[in-house]
């Protein structure tokens, strides 16, 4: 399982950085999608990432450097795909209520058809996270039932239960959301992977005249065998401790991730949005965004190993580039700043074991077992 970071710029693309988009690759090779912001796809075509591997797409948010991409990825992923199997691929899409209508609009409206079906589910936000003003540009997010795209073949409206949104579980992963503050509803998501069965005694097995073969299969999952002799094998004998799954969690922009600590505990990487140095907290802080130290807290909350921060600010040059690569008047620092920052906070709290990195394009994070 790995983390391939497609855009960690926040508010609009650079010739060097693009907006919001963070792909997890699964073992087994699918991919799942995380906010898609403006040149995605061309992003997706630069990397590892194969566009006909992607089956979930989760949008944190309706700001538009983390949704204005996922027209443009829809109509491309099915180019790679073939006739017969596109048309048993269904891909998932979830997201804060609205996002149907935004899909519905822009790929109605310039007549665009996909290879493959699409299942939308919407989050529905509480009344607390909508802002004071929502309603004033009298814009409706909801999309009437009937009216819906020949490709559409299910929606869901998905309401919050217990402090958080319950996505699916399936049996090998689980995602779950919780709310984040901002400046309109915000969702942070948290994927979990089930525990897998632990190594077989494979020495143990030999002195009952066991080899390898289908028996080992059956005890890896978990099945009793009986041998010819008689004799029940019970897979408890002999497989060790269940592995752990693993547990990642992926936040939206934010200025308080409070709501995500009792969903998030025990995470292997944690990644969360560092828009600006500390000293600019206020200003930060007052359009919604975070800083090093409140990433490094929340980490710190949810006894995270990793802290991955993303969703930089133009004004800091992507550590990955040397000077003489970006040279550009916006750009006043160095994002490395933001990882000095964050490692400080930890240090003083008590917990400099907790890694962190500032993520660039196109940068990959291994999530080891």
């Amino acid at each position: 399982m790995k983390l391939v970071f497609l855009g960690t710029a926040s508010c609009f693309p650079t010739a060097s950085r693009g907006v919001s988009c963070t792909a997890l690759q699964l073992d087994d090779g699918q991919v799942w999608i995380f906010d898609c912001g403006e040149g995605s796809q061309i992003q997706i075509q630069k990397s590892c990432i194969k566009p006909g591997k992607i089956s979930k797409i989760f949008i944190t948010h309706l700001h538009g450097d983390h949704l204005f991409g996922l027209p443009g990825l829809l109509c491309s992923m099915g180019a790679g795909l073939e006739p017969e199997k596109a048309k048993e691929t269904v891909v998932e899409i979830y997201g804060p209520k609205g996002l149907r209508k935004f899909v519905h609009t822009t790929l109605g409206l310039s007549r665009s058809g996909l290879a493959f079906k699409i299942v939308i589910f919407e989050l529905v936000p509480r009344s607390d996270m909508y802002p004071p003003d929502w309603g004033q540009l009298g814009v409706e997010h909801e999309l009437p039932s009937a009216e819906k795209l020949p490709v559409e073949v299910g929606h869901t409206n998905i309401e919050t239960s217990d402090s958080s949104w319950k996505l699916f579980s399936d049996g090998q992963y689980s995602v779950s959301a919780a709310a984040l503050k901002h400046r309109i509803p915000s969702f942070g998501f948290v994927i979990s992977e089930s525990s897998s069965p632990g190594p077989l005694d494979s020495k143990k097995l030999a002195e009952k005249g066991v080899k390898p073969g289908p028996i080992y299969g059956q005890l890896k999952k978990g099945e009793s065998v009986k041998l010819e002799s008689g004799e029940i094998l019970n897979p408890l004998d002999y497989l060790g401790p269940d592995i752990p799954g693993r547990k990642v969690a992926i936040l939206g922009d934010t200025c308080d991730s409070s709501e995500m600590i009792p969903i998030s505990e025990d995470l292997d990487v944690l990644v969360h949005e560092a828009t600006n140095e500390n000293s600019l907290k206020e200003t930060c802080v007052a359009n919604g965004h975070s800083t090093p130290d409140m990433a490094a807290q929340v980490a710190v909350d949810c006894n995270a190993r990793s802290l991955v921060l993303f969703h930089v600010s133009q004004r800091y040059k992507p550590v990955d580039l040397t000077i003489s690569e970006e040279k550009s008047e916006e750009t006043t620092g160095d994002a490395n700043i933001l990882e000095t920052e964050a490692k400080e906070y930890l240090k003083n709290s008590g917990r400099p074991d907790i890694d962190v990195v500032v993520a660039y394009d196109f940068y990959e994070f291994v999530i080891m077992k």
